[in-house]
C-alpha cells in the first residue's frame, strides 16, 4: 500500500523560518563586532604581542561579520523571490487554434489579447498577478546604449495589440523597439502562483517563433499546448513537441472549440495515438477539452444574475478541471520547489556561524588539539593560494571547454537557421516570402541568442560548482571537526551568475534590413523583352489549333491566350527569382554578421565571468585564512584566560549554539517535508 503523501510545510511557515534565521544572523554579526577585542584586552605577558593578536582578531572578526551579514542578505533575497515568484506557464499553439482566447478565458478578461488570429502576436506577452490592472511594454535601448537592458514604459491595457502585434501586410511587428510586454491583473488564478507567457505564433510551429518558444521553455515550469477540435495534430506540431521533450517537466494539452466541432472526441483519441507514436514523452499528459465561447457565456450569465445557467455553462466550458490542475499540480509544486530553495539557503547560511561557535567552544574549553588542527588548515589554504593550485587549473580548463562548447552550439544553431531559412525560401510564394521572411529570420536569431544565453548560464553554473568543489574540503576544513549544519554541502557561496542575461538576447537588434531589389520591366522595351520569348510558342500553338479545327478565328484567339499565359508565367518566375535572391542575400548577410560578432562576444563574456569567479574564490580563501588566524589568536588568548572568565564565555557560546542548532534542526525538518513532496533530496541525506 502506497503511504499517503506528506503535507508540505506551509508557505508562511517557511518564510517565517527564513525571517527568524536572517534576524539571528544579523544579530550574530552585530554581536561579534561589539565583542571584537581591543589592544587593552588579554593577559599576555608581552604588550606588543597582545596588540598584534587583538588587531588580528579584530580584523578577522570583520571578515566573519561580513560572512554572516552576506548570508542574511542572500536569505532575505531568496525569501523575497519565493514570496513573489510564480510558476511560469508557456502557452504555445499554431495560429487560429484559440491560444489567445484560452488565455483570455483563464484570466477572465475577454479582450485582453487580440483573438481574431494568433498571427497578431509578435512578441512575448507575460500575464501575472498584480493588485491592479496595468501593462508595461519593455522597449529596447537605442544605439546610444546598445548593452542596456530593455526599459519599461507603462501602456493602457487596450493598447497591448499596438505594442505586441504584427502588421498583417508585412508580417513584421508594428513596433520594432518592443522586446516584450508584461501585464498584471488581480485574478484569482494568477494570485495562486501562476504567470502565463503568450508566445509569438507566426506561421507553423517550425517557424523561427518555434525556436523562441523552445528557448522560453528552458526557464518555464510547464508547457500549455493549445490545439483545436477540427483536425488532428499536424506534423509541425508533433515535431515541436518531440523537440520540447527535454525542455520542461510538465505538459498540459488544451483542445479548444469543442462547441464548434462535434467530432472532437474522435480527434482527441487520434491525437493521443499520434503522441504515443511520435512524441511519447507527452503521451501521458492530461488533455482538457474546452469551449472559450461557453466560458464567456457563463461569465455573462453570472453577471446577469442567471446563476443556474452560469453554472451549467461553466461546466460545459471545461475550464474548471483545467483551472484546478494548474493550481494544484503546477503552481503548488513550483511554490514548494522555491520554498525548498529558501530552506537550503538558510541552512547554508547557518552552517558557518554554527561551526564558528562550536570551534569557539572548543577553544574556551582549552582543547589541546585545536591549535594543531587550525595550523594544518591554514597551511592547506596557503597552498590553495598558489598559482599552481588545482582549482586554478580546473578553472582554466573548464573555461576553455565552455567556450568551445558554446562556439560549437552557436555554429550548429546557425546551421539550423540556414537550413530552415533555405527551406522557406525554396517553398514560399513570392508575396509571402517578401513579407514574412525578415520577421521570421529575426525570431530565429533571437532564439539563437536565448539558447546561447541559457547554455552559457548552465555552463557557468556547472563550472562554478566544479571549481568550488575542488577546494571545498580545504575551505571548510575548520568546520569539519564538528560537522556541517547544511548536511554535507560545502558552505562557500560564490554566485557570480546573477539573474541578468549572461549573453544578452535582443529582438532583432542590430540586424541589417532586407534590401528589396527592383526590376524595370515597363515601357516598350520591357514589353518586348517579356513578350518576344513567348511569341514562337504561342504561334506554334495557334498553328496546331488551326490544323485541328480548320478555323480562322479560333487559332488567333488561342495564340493570344497562350501568349498571355506564357508571359504571365515568365513574369511570375522572374519575380520569384528576384524575391528569392533578395532573401538569400539577406540570409547570407545576417549569418555573416552573426558569425563575425558573436564568437568574440562568447569569448569576452566567458572570460569576464571566469575572472569574476577567480576573484571571488581568491577572496573566499583569503577570508578563510583570516578566520583561521583569528581562531589561533583567540585560542592562545583563551589559554591564558582566568577560569572564571572562561566559564562565562562558555555559557554565552553555548546559548548561541543552542539558538543556531534549534534553527538548523527546524530547517532540516522543513527540508525533509519539502523534499518528500517535491522529490528533492533531503540535505541531511547527502
Amino acid at each position: 500500500m502506497t503511504p499517503p503523501r506528506p503535507e508540505a510545510p506551509s508557505h508562511a511557515r517557511v518564510l517565517d523560518f527564513a525571517t527568524r534565521t536572517a534576524d539571528l544572523l544579523e544579530r550574530a554579526a552585530r554581536t561579534a563586532a561589539a565583542e571584537a577585542p581591543t589592544e587593552d584586552q588579554g593577559d599576555s605577558a608581552s604588550a606588543a604581542a597582545n596588540t598584534t593578536a587583538a588587531n588580528t582578531t579584530a580584523a578577522n572578526t570583520t571578515a566573519a561579520n561580513t560572512t554572516a551579514a552576506d548570508g542574511a542578505r542572500r536569505l532575505r533575497a531568496e525569501a523575497a523571490r519565493a514570496a513573489d515568484g510564480a510558476a511560469s506557464l508557456v502557452v504555445v499553439g499554431e495560429k487560429k487554434r484559440g491560444k489567445s482566447s484560452t488565455i483570455n478565458s483563464l484570466v477572465g478578461v475577454w479582450d485582453l489579447l487580440p483573438v481574431d488570429a494568433d498571427v497578431a502576436t509578435g512578441v512575448h506577452v507575460v500575464v501575472r498577478h498584480g493588485e491592479r490592472p496595468r501593462a508595461e511594454a519593455f522597449l529596447l535601448p537605442g544605439n546610444q546604449a546598445p548593452d542596456a537592458a530593455p526599459h519599461p514604459e507603462p501602456i493602457p491595457l487596450e493598447r497591448i495589440a499596438e505594442y505586441a502585434a504584427v502588421d498583417p501586410a508585412t508580417g513584421r511587428p508594428h513596433r520594432l523597439d518592443v522586446h516584450h510586454v508584461e501585464v498584471e491583473l488581480p485574478v484569482p488564478l494568477l494570485a495562486s502562483g501562476l504567470e502565463l507567457v503568450d508566445t509569438p505564433g507566426v506561421g507553423g510551429l517550425l517557424s523561427g517563433h518555434a525556436q523562441l518558444a523552445l528557448a522560453a521553455l528552458e526557464n518555464a515550469d510547464a508547457l500549455v499546448f493549445v490545439v483545436d477540435g477540427s483536425s488532428e495534430l499536424t506534423r509541425s506540431e508533433l515535431d515541436f513537441l518531440a523537440r520540447a521533450t527535454e525542455r520542461t517537466a510538465e505538459t498540459v494539452f488544451v483542445l479548444t472549440k469543442t462547441d464548434s466541432h462535434d467530432a472532437w472526441p474522435t480527434v482527441l483519441e487520434r491525437n493521443r495515438e499520434l503522441l504515443a507514436r511520435y512524441a511519447s514523452r507527452h503521451a501521458g499528459a492530461p488533455w482538457f477539452p474546452v469551449s472559450n465561447r461557453a466560458r464567456r457565456d457563463a461569465a455573462d450569465a453570472a453577471g446577469s444574475g442567471e446563476l443556474h445557467d452560469a453554472a451549467e455553462l461553466l461546466e460545459e466550458s471545461g475550464f474548471e478541471p483545467l483551472d484546478a490542475l494548474l493550481r494544484r499540480r503546477i503552481a503548488a509544486r513550483a511554490a514548494e520547489l522555491r520554498l525548498a530553495n529558501v530552506v537550503h539557503v538558510a541552512l547554508a547560511a547557518l552552517a558557518a556561524p554554527l561551526a564558528e561557535q562550536e570551534l569557539r567552544l572548543r577553544s574556551l574549553q582549552q582543547d589541546p588539539t585545536l591549535a594543531a588542527e587550525v595550523e594544518r588548515a591554514e597551511e592547506a589554504l596557503r597552498l590553495l593560494q598558489s598559482e599552481s593550485a588545482q582549482w586554478r587549473r580546473a578553472l582554466t580548463t573548464g573555461a576553455r571547454d565552455l567556450k568551445n562548447t558554446l562556439q560549437l552550439g552557436f555554429r550548429r544553431s546557425l546551421n539550423d537557421v540556414r537550413q530552415h531559412a533555405e527551406a522557406k525560401i525554396a517553398t514560399s510564394e513570392p508575396t509571402a516570402l517578401a513579407q514574412e521572411f525578415p520577421a521570421d529570420l529575426e525570431a530565429q536569431v533571437e532564439a539563437v541568442w536565448l539558447q546561447l544565453d541559457n547554455a552559457a548560464r548552465r555552463g557557468l553554473a556547472v563550472l562554478e560548482e566544479r571549481v568550488r568543489r575542488e577546494c571545498a574540503t580545504v575551505l571548510d576544513a575548520g568546520r569539519t571537526e564538528t560537522g556541517r549544519a547544511d548536511g554535507g554541502r560545502p558552505g562557500t557561496e560564490l554566485a557570480v551568475v546573477d539573474d541578468s542575461a549572461v549573453i544578452r538576447a535582443e529582438r532583432g537588434a542590430g540586424l541589417p534590413e532586407m534590401v528589396h531589389s527592383t526590376h524595370q520591366d515597363g515601357g516598350p522595351l520591357g514589353m518586348i523583352e517579356s513578350v518576344i520569348p513567348s511569341v514562337g510558342t504561342a504561334a506554334t500553338f495557334g498553328t496546331v489549333v488551326a490544323l485541328v479545327t480548320s478555323s480562322v478565328l479560333l487559332p488567333a484567339v488561342a495564340s493570344y491566350a497562350m501568349l498571355a499565359v506564357l508571359t504571365r508565367r515568365r513574369r511570375q518566375r522572374a519575380e520569384l527569382g528576384r524575391v528569392r535572391g533578395d532573401a538569400t542575400r539577406h540570409l547570407n548577410r545576417v549569418l555573416t554578421e552573426l558569425s563575425t560578432e558573436i564568437p568574440a562576444q562568447i569569448t569576452s563574456h566567458v572570460d569576464e565571468l571566469t575572472d569574476r569567479l577567480a576573484v571571488a574564490l581568491d577572496q573566499a580563501i583569503a577570508d578563510e585564512r583570516l578566520r583561521l588566524e583569528r581562531r589561533l589568536a583567540d585560542h592562545r588568548r583563551d589559554l591564558a584566560t582566568a577560569a572564571a572568565d572562561l566559564a562565562a564565555g562558555r555559557d554565552r557560546v553555548k546559548r548561541r549554539i543552542g539558538s543556531l542548532t534549534a534553527l538548523r534542526d527546524e530547517g532540516l525538518a522543513l527540508a525533509h517535508g519539502l523534499g518528500a513532496t517535491t522529490g528533492t533530496p533531503d540535505p541531511d541525506r547527502s
